[in-house]
């Protein structure tokens, strides 16, 4: 039977009576066609969730009753941040998604020299929230307590500044593969993992990643498209440095 899980960005405590916002009123009243006495399960990304019971409900507004908190462990052992190069439409939707299901902590859109997707100003904004909607889906399917934050986007300069225990940059044109220098490593706590945008990265942008101590990390000898690198450049580090056996 399908677990039925709702965000809420608000405090949650066991015998608290809360009214759903207009989204997940929406999406549990009228996609999911809930009813009065019907439960189902509640977070808020502080970790664990909650049984709760829809106890009335409009065609707007769901009031909701939250009951016994469980405590669920299922958060990546590694705190992987994705700077994802971004991309055109379905293509950033869908690596947003495969990125939460496969327990990142934190995504930022990259502006990168072949980035093809040009943003303005009045744009932004509503696609950041877009992206974020997108992983607080991500994550209420998925099963995970903790939604990742999906940042402004800025410029892979600044980005690449950024410090962890391991940098990786994905280079589907490097012939050598770094990451087999660091695979003996088992208690990495912390990565940073750039994915470029349809064509990659730049030469000039791998260079300058290299200064900053990213090492690369080929995904094999066929050219994968740029959602498709970031699900298998995620599994692999899970399965070397985190929860995926």
């Amino acid at each position: 039977m399908r677990r039925i899980r709702i965000y809420y960005t608000g405090n949650l405590s066991t015998g608290l009576t809360v009214m759903l916002d207009a989204g997940a009123s929406h999406h549990l009243l009228q996609v999911l066609r809930k009813k009065a006495g019907e439960r189902f399960i509640m977070f808020n990304g502080h970790g664990g969730e909650f049984d709760a019971t829809l106890i009335s409900a409009n065609k707007k507004t769901a009031c909701v009753e939250i009951g016994e908190w469980h405590q669920r462990i299922v958060e990546s052992e590694i705190s992987i941040h994705l700077g994802q190069a971004i991309s055109r439409g379905e293509r950033m939707d869908y690596a947003i998604q495969k990125a939460v299901e496969l327990g990142v902590f934190a995504i930022t859109p990259l502006l990168t020299e072949y980035c093809q997707v040009q943003l303005s100003e009045n744009r932004i904004d509503k696609r950041v929230a877009h992206w974020q909607a997108i992983a607080i889906s991500a994550a209420e399917q998925s099963g995970r307590c903790v939604v990742p934050v999906v940042h402004l986007p800025i410029s892979f300069d600044q980005w690449i500044l950024q410090d962890a225990a391991l940098k990786v940059i994905c280079c589907p044109r490097q012939e050598k593969n770094a990451l087999v220098n660091v695979k003996s490593v088992s208690k990495i706590k912390s990565v940073v993992l750039a994915i470029g945008a349809e064509g990659g990265f730049s030469d000039q942008e791998v260079r300058c990643a290299m200064q900053k101590n990213f090492v690369s990390f080929s995904l094999g000898p066929r050219i994968l498209r740029t959602e498709t690198a970031t699900v298998v450049a995620l599994t692999l580090l899970q399965s070397q440095f985190g929860d995926i056996n």
